[in-house]
């Protein structure tokens, strides 16, 4: 912890058992009152359309619990701006923004990465912004982030997921269930579970709600269960999320490699 700046610089072995016992852990504040204002300021600008660049993937949110709506033509996730409008669900390819990529290299997240995968290079599978708009918010139901359906050489085992604004259970923070990760890949292709894993494994006694405030980070193991619900509070859930992974990853039916972040010592 920086005690200048009340920023978390470092993850203690404390946070590191508990995050390998329970699949998640809350690292503190990992932006500062400056930092948070600029990402805040830079999404929206996006979404606005005050700032555009065609090759994030940007997606609209439909609001509601009907995951599936996510697929039609309005609100599937495609290149480029689509409306000047907060209600986006999604922009991926963050990576390309300047001040996202400064972020996403920060010191705590390099020991993050090597403490995961050792010292080698490391690359990045997304970066993506995550929202659930005022009086919206989509329902994602209980997955795991990772499988087949993800086409990689290698399965990315790490994500830090930052909040924006102040995640709550009104508002649709993330939702865990302790240990999970410990079950491996359920499903062979990744993502959605089957409603027997959903009975076997997400019993509603078990479910962690993760509160954040705005410019807090979490690490969450790519293979733990969680899922999250729409906004019922009276503001923005917004969040970045960055997933991080073996620098040699490729993508499997191109041969692609993914934007280079740490390199070994």
């Amino acid at each position: 912890m920086n005690a200048l700046m009340g920023l978390s610089t470092n993850v203690s072995r404390l946070q590191w058992n508990e995050y390998q016992e329970n699949g998640f852990v809350k690292l503190g504040r990992t932006l500062d009152e400056n930092e948070l204002s600029q990402l805040q300021n830079r999404i929206d600008d996006y979404m606005m359309g005050s700032i555009t660049n065609n090759e994030l993937m940007m997606q609209l949110d439909v609001g509601g619990n009907d995951y599936g709506a996510m697929g039609s033509t309005k609100f599937g996730q495609s290149k480029g701006f689509k409306e000047s409008t907060l209600s986006y669900r999604k922009i991926e390819k963050l990576e390309q923004d300047p001040l996202f990529f400064a972020f996403m290299r920060k010191e705590i997240f390099r020991d993050i990465c090597f403490k995961t995968y050792g010292n080698i290079d490391i690359s990045s599978y997304r970066a993506m912004f995550m929202n659930k708009p005022k009086d919206l918010g989509t329902v994602l139901p209980w997955h795991q982030d990772g499988g087949g359906s993800w086409g990689l050489s290698h399965d990315p085992r790490v994500t830090i997921w930052t909040a924006l604004d102040h995640a709550t259970t009104d508002n649709g923070c993330v939702q865990v269930i302790p240990g999970s990760h410990h079950l491996g890949l359920l499903n062979e292709m990744g993502h959605l579970i089957t409603d027997e894993q959903r009975k076997n494994y997400c019993d509603e006694s078990k479910v962690k709600y993760l509160e954040l405030e705005a410019g807090e980070s979490m690490i969450l193991n790519n293979m733990l269960l969680h899922r999250s619900g729409v906004n019922n509070g009276n503001s923005s859930r917004r969040a970045f999320s960055t997933c991080y992974m073996d620098g040699s990853t490729t993508q499997i039916n191109s041969g692609k490699r993914f934007p280079l972040l740490f390199e070994a010592k």
